[in-house]
């Protein structure tokens, strides 16, 4: 049974200047608790070394998604940063990625579980499309694949590093529609970066699902809830990582 998103895409509104100008500060409480939180955490070795590869988002790096990665990794996970240095929001990284999971592939001769980070989300979600038979799952982190052209506080940074990059309309087009591999998409409704309508799912079913979290864009990989849905990707399907 399928079910449909009630966003009105069309009508979609940049978020507030309080919630972008909150950001730095908001993120930077979202990393003290994550600290703590993993701390005193119990961590089960359940991943039985699955590959899992994470894409920063929009000018940041393997840095940014070094506690996200050392969270998956505690829990059993082999868990690689995208080793490109900082996203500068270059298409032709695509191909690059799609050699590295290629690698990986062969490496552990299993599927790969994919997350991206706000445009790092949009990547990973076309490295599904263009390879399914490599991918088990994909998880986003404020991603507005669903609607690319919305209002938002990133794109002027977005063109400001890529004035001469030339993006085929026809691509562009398409990211909203959906990989054909299991996908969570996750949202912050206080995102002060990308409207969260533009970071879902158009349609939930059992392949593909929304999951809602409270905190701010910058926070999304130190965020507890998001580290808490990487891990056990359950909703009332049970879906789970695999």
């Amino acid at each position: 049974m399928m079910e449909t998103t009630t966003n009105n895409l069309q009508n979609i509104k940049r978020p507030s200047w309080i919630l972008n100008l909150t950001e730095g500060i908001r993120a930077t409480f979202e990393i003290i608790k994550c600290l703590f939180f993993m701390l005193f955490y119990r961590y089960e070795k359940k991943g039985n070394n699955r590959p899992i590869l994470v894409v920063p988002g929009l000018l940041t790096s393997d840095i940014s998604t070094y506690l996200m990665r050392r969270f998956i990794q505690k829990h059993g996970y082999t868990a690689y940063g995208w080793t490109l240095g900082r996203n500068l929001g270059n298409v032709d990284g695509l191909k690059v990625l799609s050699n590295i999971i290629e690698q990986l592939y062969q490496t552990h001769h299993q599927k790969v579980t994919l997350i991206g980070w706000s445009l790092g989300g949009i990547y990973v979600r076309e490295l599904a499309k263009e390879k399914p038979h490599l991918v088990d799952q994909i998880i986003t982190m404020g991603s507005p694949f669903a609607a690319p052209d919305a209002p938002n506080h990133a794109l002027w940074v977005y063109n400001l590093f890529n004035k001469s990059q030339k993006i085929d309309p026809i691509w562009w087009a398409q990211l909203p529609s959906p990989a054909p591999v299991r996908t969570t998409a996750i949202y912050s409704k206080f995102d002060g970066i990308v409207p969260w309508q533009a970071c879902m799912e158009e349609i939930e079913n059992d392949t593909h699902r929304n999951v809602e979290v409270s905190g701010s864009h910058f926070g999304f990989p130190f965020n507890v809830a998001v580290l808490k849905t990487i891990i056990t990707c359950k909703d009332k399907k049970n879906m789970k990582l695999s």
